[in-house]
């Protein structure tokens, strides 16, 4: 499996879009239209592929920061949507694809993974360790929630923590 990000209106993005639609849109009979992808040009577009180069999956997300109760930034991932080719579905490559995924964000220093999930998908998303996070909404006429899973790199430098001596 290859994950390669793809330049917005560009051919491979294109293909991404198509199969967004087919496997998507369509089967969950979403209200879309050109300006909703006209509206991407600012996302991160990426493209899953097979050892043979076959496009089986991708990934549309927003990356941004974001300040926590500290006021220190964290890194932020924003997945607006994740698609499996239809006939691929159920086959564990949604699994891995998230898996590659969640390993080249923690590696970019990112601490948070968050998702649009409409509810058929929730329970998959559930046993991949995400949890729903605020309340349903309606987007493109398909009711979500967002869901979301905190991610970062462990540290090994900190194994053990102990006091040394009595003076302060």
């Amino acid at each position: 499996m290859k994950i390669i990000s793809v330049m917005f209106a560009s051919p491979a993005y294109d293909e991404l879009v198509n199969m967004r639609i087919e496997t998507l849109y369509k089967p969950l009979n979403a209200d879309i239209d050109i300006d909703d992808f006209a509206a991407e040009y600012k996302d991160v577009h990426l493209a899953v592929y097979d050892d043979k180069l076959q496009m089986i999956g991708g990934v549309v997300a927003k990356v941004c920061e974001e300040e926590d109760e500290f006021m220190n930034k964290r890194k932020i991932c924003l997945l607006r949507q994740v698609v499996v080719k239809e006939n691929l579905q159920g086959l564990g490559l949604g699994k891995d694809m998230l898996a590659c995924l969640e390993k080249m964000l923690i590696d970019k220093g990112y601490k948070e993974i968050r998702l649009y999930s409409h509810l058929g998908a929730m329970d998959f998303y559930a046993h991949l360790g995400y949890g729903k996070h605020g309340k349903p909404f309606k987007g493109n006429g398909i009711k979500q929630h967002i869901m979301k899973k905190k991610i970062q790199k462990k540290s090994t430098k900190l194994e053990r923590l102990e006091a040394v001596g009595s003076e302060y």
